[in-house]
């Protein structure tokens, strides 16, 4: 997990000083790196068969099923969104505006890349075709498989939820939601592969994207806000 481990410095009359520009960006190309080379792999077949073994022992295992329906329902576009929209209101109140603004563009940025990926691999889904769903409703599109939405969603929420609250709060909250966030980044992709929806090639891709996507959005507001936290943004 040290990809997700955030370097953070003090709180100072209500900003946050940001670093580490270069880490940051590093990280980024390498996770990008490492998704390129996991989606040629899956485009080249080599996948395939370690995909396939995994599927069949993780979906055999019928004890955890009622539990990854309670992750997979967790990391679902209704219950990130919720999450997302509640989020950015404490970000406002609490007057964290570049926060809010980085988490904005993050959260959204974060869609429209997964659902471009997904149209520029186009892979099926393991069994029947599914159709993109939301707030229970189907729309008329083919739901692919690569990467996992579900994975992208839950990876970029919860890695800003680990930053701001290093940012925001005291020590003690801060190492509880690290840890229930982690736990829940491992989960909720697991879950995936273990209802059968995804192959396990997907989530490790999202994985990688994911974490490359928060490191380049994080290394650019560093940039423009280099000078954050001597004032807050009104």
């Amino acid at each position: 997990m040290t990809l997700i481990y955030i370097v953070i410095t003090k709180k100072e009359k209500g900003g946050v000083f940001l670093r580490g520009k270069n880490r940051y960006l590093n990280i980024s190309i390498a996770c990008l790196l490492l998704f390129i080379i996991t989606a040629e792999l899956v485009k080249l077949g080599a996948t395939h068969a370690v995909d396939l073994f995994i599927r069949e022992i993780i979906t055999d295992a019928s004890i955890i099923l009622s539990f990854m329906k309670v992750m997979t329902e967790i990391g679902s576009s209704e219950a990130i969104l919720l999450v997302t929209i509640l989020l950015l209101v404490w970000l406002w109140l609490m007057s964290e505006r570049t926060l809010f603004w980085f988490f904005s563009l993050l959260s959204a940025g974060g869609v429209l890349l997964n659902f471009g990926l997904k149209l520029l691999y186009q892979r099926e889904r393991p069994g029947e075709e599914r159709e993109i769903e939301v707030f229970g409703s189907s729309l008329d599109l083919i739901s692919y498989s690569f990467p996992s939405g579900h994975t992208m969603r839950s990876v970029i929420l919860f890695l800003f939820v680990i930053y701001v609250t290093k940012c925001l709060t005291k020590k003690w909250i801060a190492e509880l939601v690290f840890i229930v966030s982690i736990f829940l980044i491992i989960s909720i992709p697991l879950s995936r592969v273990v209802l059968d929806v995804h192959y396990t090639s997907d989530i490790v891709a999202a994985i990688f994207i994911s974490i490359s996507w928060f490191y380049v959005c994080l290394f650019l507001f560093e940039k423009k806000f280099s000078n954050y936290g001597t004032k807050k943004t009104n």
